[in-house]
């Protein structure tokens, strides 16, 4: 039996709020040092990621060490029409918090797609292949129409997900590289 993509998206987020602690900081600090020696990494001047909530991957090791490199970060802001844009975050980057519990930038200078040279992809599901199940509003995937340069996913294991576990659909859209720990 298939299930659809809401289904899938609520069992992988169980899954990813019943992780153990210690696994789940060891993945993460393993798929960081994956994405700090990525081509796309190491070439990228602005660099487009999330806030995250508690049961995604903690990007704030990861905002850090692309501030420490003098990488600039962006992050996003939520628009009307289920649209977003990012913004740069600096140490005067004031927040307002969504109806849906997320952080997002109250002023700042607006990155166009072609100003950002990475994006890394949030999402509850990953394919090697590299197609996603996000959180189900679609701004990414509306985003990332307009967008040329390359994406990257970090997927804890619990993210992977098989080939044929859903059917991509014609608005979703394909990441680039999806960083993934290899069985042991």
């Amino acid at each position: 039996m298939a299930y659809s993509k809401k289904e899938l998206r609520q069992a992988y987020i169980a899954r990813l709020q019943q992780l153990d602690l210690n696994t789940r900081l060891y993945e993460e600090r393993r798929l960081a040092s994956l994405l700090y020696d990525q081509p796309e990494w190491l070439n990228a001047k602005t660099i487009a990621t999330t806030l995250s909530q508690s049961f995604e991957i903690d990007t704030a090791p990861i905002i850090l060490h692309a501030r420490h490199m003098g990488q600039q970060v962006v992050i996003p802001r939520t628009l009307p029409n289920r649209q977003m844009e990012f913004v740069e975050l600096n140490e005067d980057t004031d927040f307002d918090e969504t109806s849906f519990g997320i952080l997002e930038p109250r002023q700042g200078k607006v990155y166009s797609p072609d100003e950002i040279d990475l994006i890394v992809v949030p999402g509850v599901a990953f394919t090697v292949s590299g197609h996603r199940i996000g959180f189900g509003g679609g701004y990414y995937d509306r985003y990332l129409q307009n967008y040329n340069g390359p994406t990257i996913s970090m997927a804890l294991t619990t993210q992977l997900a098989n080939e044929n576990e859903w059917l991509p659909e014609e608005f979703d859209q394909h990441i680039d590289k999806v960083l993934y720990l290899p069985e042991i």
